[in-house]
């Protein structure tokens, strides 16, 4: 952690605090554990970058068990391999059945090498592009013919990208283009029709196309929280399940593209409202589910799975980075106040009081809170601040949880 600044260590623990993980690009500073699942990952990388591979796998867990801080370590590695990345949320404004809100997230979300895992979006992305056009006439023909080589592009998204490209070398309306490649239903000159869910495969497939004419090894696209579209009603679930069918049938025809979604268990088990409940989904991703122990490259990767969980020494060691990132946030000697034995009996206390809460999450969470109370009331016993930190975090928990369910709008 010897990079990391207060900034980013307040960062950290904000997140935290709001029940999320970390962002990407500082991600690696609370990982521990998962190695051999991790390079399973980063195999899925490799193929993907040096032989074009396209793939759908799925991080299976229940709430709290790390899917999003697997998800977000992933993409750290994608990100260090020249990838482009793209994390989406499920949400009640962001729903796969409202195609546009998806294809309007992904344009917002797009994560480069340059912005270090931050999401950037196809703005700056583009205008990198283009600014090598500005060296001469000459550099811009040469990338106008450039891009009527690239195979495969969509003559819509083409005729947007030659668009886009001329307005910015000669100062002319270029947001026509970019509202019309983030979604919205506008149509700039010489483009015919609108991003919608019926053109997203030729989209998808020409943005990552383009991408990879860019010099990027290629897209991971992560989808995080399905679980929730389990609460939704049959209408609005059916619909959601048929995009995600056309999303998977996408990637067997694409190239250099990773789809990673996250579900839990009951998502893939429940008959009457998981993925088995749409036959059009389940008859093409039933068979994927199933793991062979010691297969790191299975389609499904299972964080519930003995071998996956982490230990107790695993946790350990998180509480000991959480407490040295919360040295430079609060700029305090945490270590010489906070012992490695007392927050072996913090995990130990956690464990005990997990019941039907994530045993990670609690653990996270409840180091946080007795930081922070031990660091503003320095007077008090550990001992003593210990069960109502753990108490806090676990109400926290629960608030998140009930957060989450919020039943959509058809």
């Amino acid at each position: 952690m010897e990079n990391l600044n207060r900034r980013d260590a307040l960062q950290i623990i904000q997140s935290l605090r709001e029940g999320t993980p970390p962002p990407v690009r500082l991600i690696h500073h609370l990982h521990v554990g998962r190695q051999r699942w991790l390079e399973g990952m980063a195999w899925y990388l490799d193929a993907a970058k040096d032989a074009d591979l396209s793939a759908v796998r799925f991080i299976v867990g229940e709430y709290g068990s790390g899917k999003t801080h697997f998800l977000r370590m992933t993409a750290h590695i994608a990100i260090e391999c020249k990838f482009i990345t793209c994390e989406v949320t499920l949400s009640r404004e962001i729903r796969l059945d409202r195609f546009d809100t998806v294809w309007r997230g992904m344009m917002s979300n797009l994560a480069t090498p340059e912005s270090e895992g931050k999401p950037e979006g196809i703005e700056d992305i583009l205008n990198r592009w283009c600014e090598q056009a500005i060296e001469s006439p000459e550099r811009l023909t040469q990338m106008l013919s450039e891009l009527d080589r690239i195979q495969q592009l969509d003559p819509d998204f083409r005729k947007a990208m030659r668009g886009y490209l001329q307005a910015y070398v000669q100062h002319g309306d270029r947001d026509s283009y970019l509202q019309w490649l983030k979604g919205d239903s506008i149509r700039p000159p010489g483009v015919r029709a609108r991003i919608d869910r019926a053109s997203a495969r030729a989209m998808l497939r020409s943005l990552i196309h383009f991408l990879k004419y860019l010099g990027y090894s290629g897209l991971v696209l992560f989808l995080d929280e399905l679980e929730l579209i389990r609460d939704q009603s049959v209408r609005v679930r059916d619909a959601n399940y048929d995009v995600l069918r056309q999303f998977i049938d996408d990637a067997d025809n694409l190239r250099s593209f990773l789809l990673l979604c996250s579900v839990t268990p009951a998502t893939i088990n429940d008959n009457q409202r998981g993925f088995s409940s749409y036959p059009a989904l389940w008859q093409r991703i039933g068979l994927m589910f199933g793991e062979v122990e010691g297969d790191y490259r299975a389609i499904t990767v299972n964080l519930d799975s003995p071998a996956a969980q982490l230990t107790d020494d695993d946790l350990l060691e998180m509480t000991k980075r959480l407490r040295k990132i919360h040295s430079i946030a609060m700029a305090w000697d945490a270590e010489k106040v906070v012992s490695d034995g007392f927050l072996k009996r913090l995990v130990d206390y956690a464990k005990r009081e997990a019941s039907e809460l994530p045993y990670p999450r609690l653990v996270a969470q409840s180091t946080i809170a007795i930081l922070e109370a031990k660091n503003q009331n320095p007077e008090r016993e550990l001992m003593d601040l210990l069960p109502e930190s753990v108490r806090q975090a676990m109400e926290s928990i629960r608030q998140q949880e009930r957060l989450r369910h919020r039943p959509w709008e058809g």
